[in-house]
């Protein structure tokens, strides 16, 4: 069959793209030719000063690696001398064999220059500034180590950071100089730096005044007239942004309006928060089945800054409806006084019960991320338990301490929990029986490259004379997801002679869990659980164990567990489903 014949119509831009391709099969092939650099006689930081330095040809055309070569022996000159070899002898060598381009680099550096005085001195504030004193201990300049450069100029960079961090806007350098002597390969090194007066900070104007100036002024973590520090305009940004009643926050400062008083103003652009904001959750779990959470917040109440949150929660085994009324103290964000209220009912296994609480608590943030909790909580609970009915009021003064950490985001890769509480009652405080709950829990996540580990315990006890007569709430079971795996939720408990769970006095539970992660967002995980609630110490534990997967999905982490009861032998294994953090 004879080959189709086409005709151009335009010839001059089909010529036009003839040169084109051209050009680029040129380019391609300069493109394909190497260039190589090679340096001998010095290694470690000289070598790579120098190739630094020194750089690459911007293609392999003889013409431009020729031009190229022309400039090296000033560049790596330049490159010795900046970590203090002045007298350098250097000689460059190019060859060629084909496309492939070699440029040696022949160097014998010569002696270093050694630094034989480093005088650094403050005038101004700063000079009784002990900021500036650590800083002076700290600056890389050592008399006997051979004259560097790069670190003479990033003790002038700490120097100028340091002032403007702690407020000294006027500062300026008298003196920058070092003095090299050839003949007996010696350098002084000489910084003076005057700081001048150090700024403080001026008042704090805030661009919308819908909460009170009291308020306003207690989310201030400096005080005017305080010396000037950047860490405080950070707080100060991060305080609003975490108050919750702004969406949009923008801290600036004005030194060019500090006046003669060298009072910096700062402005806080901020932007209120919706009024009310409105969530709904869906979620799964074996142990609570398919379940729908609706909350709301109204992020201020009044000018005050009071709060008031609402949720409520519906599964197949618990109903729940709770608020709470916050009222910040002082500070704001780490202080604060709260009134809470809800309703719950719960029917598990051999447990049913419906509960009102109230309570009043003061939340305090300690040090090193621990937050203490003091509580007055009041609560009347009807119940049945193993066919027995009750009901009980009780009212509960207590105390909680906790802490949270964690980094990597909605999956964690890194964190730990840690929770301790007390509570206690009596007849004379108008509850139904006395006793005192302890708890004690904590729990670890640490990842190593690919692998990934989780450990946690948890324990409890309950002292009472009266435990037949203490609501469920108060009692301790363990099984299901977050507790002993290959068992059902609450299952694990003391029975009574029908074999009905009754609940525990005594709560110990411990866990273990190895993953590897195969792929970006999956790991494959390993675990064994043991523990058990119980009526005397010297009973018998329970263990799981089983193979799961994670899976980190947009929405968050989601588990997959296979586990088994393997201290009861008759126990088939359970397949259990969790979404959310392990920390």
């Amino acid at each position: 069959m004879p080959l189709p014949m086409f005709r151009c119509r335009h010839p001059f831009r089909a010529a036009l793209v003839a040169v084109c391709g051209l050009l680029l099969l040129l380019c391609s092939a300069s493109a394909a030719a190497s260039v190589t650099i090679e340096i001998r006689g010095v290694e470690g930081d000289l070598a790579d000063n120098i190739r630094n330095h020194v750089g690459e040809p911007p293609s392999s055309d003889p013409l431009v690696v020729r031009r190229f070569a022309g400039r090296v022996n000033q560049r790596a000159t330049e490159a010795l001398q900046a970590l203090g070899h002045y007298e350098p002898e250097i000689r460059v060598e190019r060859r060629r064999e084909d496309d492939r381009h070699t440029i040696i680099i022949h160097v014998e550096p010569g002696p270093a220059i050694r630094i034989t005085r480093v005088d650094v001195q403050f005038r101004g504030e700063a000079a009784d500034d002990s900021a500036f004193q650590s800083l002076r201990d700290r600056i890389p300049l050592r008399e006997g180590d051979r004259l560097h450069h790069g670190r003479y100029e990033s003790s002038k960079r700490a120097i100028r950071n340091l002032a403007l961090t702690r407020g000294y806007f006027d500062g300026a350098f008298e003196t920058t100089r070092i003095n090299v002597s050839l003949r007996n390969q010696e350098a002084e090194i000489v910084l003076h730096y005057n700081s001048g007066d150090r700024y403080s900070f001026g008042d704090v104007d805030y661009t919308d005044e819908t909460l009170s100036a009291d308020l306003r002024r207690r989310l201030v973590p400096f005080e005017p007239d305080d010396p000037y520090h950047s860490d405080g305009i950070a707080a100060l940004n991060r305080n609003l942004l975490n108050s919750d009643y702004f969406r949009d926050v923008r801290v600036r400062t004005h030194q060019d309006r500090a006046g003669d008083e060298r009072r910096v103003p700062v402005e806080a652009d901020v932007r209120m928060n919706r009024p009310n904001r409105v969530g709904v959750g869906v979620g799964y779990a074996t142990d609570v089945g398919p379940r729908v959470r609706l909350n709301w917040r109204k992020p201020w109440v009044n000018a005050d800054g009071h709060s008031l949150s609402s949720e409520a929660e519906v599964s197949e085994v618990r109903q729940s409806l709770s608020s709470t009324y916050t009222i910040p103290l002082t500070p704001p964000l780490d202080h604060r006084l709260q009134f809470q209220g809800g309703w719950q009912r719960e029917d598990i296994e051999d447990t049913e019960t419906e509960k009102l609480t109230a309570a009043i608590q003061r939340q305090r943030v300690l040090t090193r991320g621990w937050t203490q909790t003091l509580f007055l909580r009041w609560e009347r609970e009807k119940f049945t338990q193993a066919g027995d009915r009750g009901e009980s009021t009780l009212t509960l003064p207590g105390m909680s301490l906790t802490r949270t950490r964690s980094r990597g985001g909605m999956d964690p890769t890194w964190g730990d929990r840690q929770f301790a509480s007390v509570e206690a009652t009596h007849e004379e405080l108008g509850s139904s029986i006395q006793l005192s709950r302890f708890r004690l829990g904590t729990k670890w996540l640490r990842t190593y490259g690919r692998h990934r580990v989780v450990a946690r315990a948890d324990g409890g006890a309950v002292i009472s004379e009266s435990f037949d007569r203490t609501p469920p709430s108060l009692r301790f079971f363990t099984g299901g997801d977050q507790s002993v795996r290959g068992f059902r939720y609450q299952s694990l408990a003391p029975r009574n002679e029908d074999g009905d769970l009754i609940g525990g006095r005594y709560l110990l539970v411990g866990s273990v869990e190895y993953g590897y992660r195969i792929f970006e967002r999956w790991t494959l995980a390993t675990f064994y659980d043991v523990g058990n609630a119980f009526s005397d110490l010297d009973e018998d534990f329970r263990e799981g164990a089983g193979v799961g997967v994670r899976w980190s999905s947009p929405v968050g982490p989601i588990r997959l567990d296979l586990a088994w009861g393997v201290s009861e032998p008759d126990t088939p294994f359970r397949i259990h489903f969790s979404m959310g953090p392990e920390i």
